[in-house]
């Protein structure tokens, strides 16, 4: 071996020796095969064989996927030109073969002295992104920090995974807090629970990677062999049941995966297996929010770029009504979300198990828009909630008898009896009404009629 390529070997093995790290710590031992490895060029910041962009192809869990990382000790985990133009000709071959691409992020960002070169290879990323995305499963993971252009990442990835410690911002943190209150916005518990762009947090590389196996397993094995029983009875459901426990239940156990668990904690968006096949799943309980609207709306990008069929579970007592949010971005994001669930040509088929109330039964259950609608027999479909409506439609009697609280108890009890999933059933707007119990069965039967294995 020449002195020459032993000095390339070895300043590249030193700019990419933790992206490496980041990378077989996820892979399957052995699986990585390097693409484009000496790639790179000298400025004036000057020369690092590679650009401190590791890019292959290697295999998770048996799985084939393509991926990059950054090494954050070389220019601060910046992407020049030369690295932007490595990363996307990785990306064009993922969507060549159809396979998942998985990029595990750490940078401060851009390479500022490069100037417009620098800006030039962040649009060329975010262009190859935008191609993936919805065309193969795109998974972002940040390691360390991502500050600058590719935090925008977050909305062309369909999981965003972020390691417990991490940092995201768009500019410095110092910057953001500066021109706020002085708190720090860039930290995961933020973009969690405040955000929503993280879907998943993660604590450790074994964490990490079982995640990424267990999603390519449902999205890579859309139809596999059922390890749950078919005819399962799912006890405990009933009137006070909530979607998560509903979820839990009917479908195959072990295989619910849920994606932005953080925001808007009263819908749950989640993969799963029913009976062998890969649906995407959303509950709602209570009220619909902005936030929520959001989530569900990403939600659904995903599960329609993966062809997957759509399966709510409703029990929502419609949009809620906050004059805050009504004046921000209330009406739009409902709006979104109204758009998205009518134009997914995936299958689509809809649980009520407690109420859909007002446009709770529009947005979620209507036959107009889904294949398939069941509700439970203690499910109820109104324009208003029952104590609301027997205010409304009976407030002369109950203010004018002995026990008002009483007479309004028994007014709603009626309007409820009026409005119930039988009544809806016999109108034509749910297909059948079922025992809690029997949840599992029907969905699989109703996911059958629609599904062709």
């Amino acid at each position: 071996m020449s002195s020459g390529l032993k000095n390339v070997i070895a300043s590249y093995s030193a700019a990419t020796k933790n992206a490496r790290a980041s990378i077989d710590a996820i892979v399957d031992e052995s699986s990585f095969v390097e693409l484009d490895a000496f790639m790179g060029g000298a400025n004036e910041l000057g020369e690092i064989k590679g650009e401190g962009v590791l890019c292959g192809v290697a295999s998770v869990d048996g799985n084939d996927v393509a991926v990059f990382a950054l090494n954050s000790e070389v220019f601060n985990g910046g992407i020049s030109k030369r690295g932007a133009e490595k990363i996307a000709r990785l990306i064009d071959r993922a969507i060549g073969t159809g396979s998942p691409l998985i990029s595990i992020i750490d940078t401060e960002g851009a390479r500022v002295l490069e100037g417009v070169d620098a800006l030039y290879g962040y649009g060329v990323i975010l262009n190859r992104f935008s191609e993936a995305y919805e065309q193969i499963p795109v998974i972002t993971v940040v390691k360390g920090k991502n500050y600058g252009m590719l935090t925008y990442l977050a909305g062309m990835s369909d999981l965003f995974i972020a390691y417990d410690k991490a940092q995201i911002a768009t500019a410095s943190p110092l910057i953001i807090s500066a021109s706020a209150d002085g708190k720090n916005y860039s930290d995961v518990k933020a973009h969690y629970e405040q955000s929503g762009i993280i879907t998943n947090v993660v604590k450790s590389d074994a964490e990490l990677k079982q995640l990424i196996a267990k999603v390519l397993d449902e999205v890579g094995n859309v139809v596999a062999m059922p390890v749950d029983d078919a005819n399962r009875v799912c006890k405990g459901l009933g009137t006070e049941s909530k979607a998560r426990q509903v979820l839990e239940a009917a479908f195959d156990a072990g295989s619910v995966v849920e994606l932005r668990g953080g925001i808007a904690p009263n819908v749950v968006t989640a993969l799963a297996k029913l009976n062998g096949v890969t649906v995407g799943v959303v509950g709602i309980d209570g009220k619909l929010t902005a936030k929520g609207s959001v989530k569900i709306t990403d939600f659904l990008n995903t599960v329609d770029g993966f062809g997957l069929p759509v399966i709510n579970l409703v029990g929502s007592t419609g949009v809620i009504v906050d004059a805050h949010q009504e004046t921000h971005c209330l009406i739009r994001n409902v709006s979104d979300l109204i758009y998205a669930y009518n134009t997914k040509r995936v299958p689509k088929i809809s649980l009520i198990f407690g109420g859909a109330v007002g446009a709770a039964y529009s947005i979620f259950a209507s036959k107009q828009t889904y294949d398939y609608t069941i509700a439970w027999d203690c499910a109820s479909i109104t324009p208003l909630e029952s104590t609301s409506a027997a205010r409304l439609i009976y407030g002369e009697e109950i203010a004018k008898a002995k026990d008002p609280v009483a007479a309004e108890e028994k007014f709603a009890a009626i309007y409820a009896e009026e409005n119930s999933a039988m009544t809806a059933a016999e109108k034509g707007y749910v297909d059948t009404v079922i025992f809690p119990n029997h949840t599992r069965q029907y969905l699989i039967a109703a996911l059958q009629t629609i599904v062709k294995r």
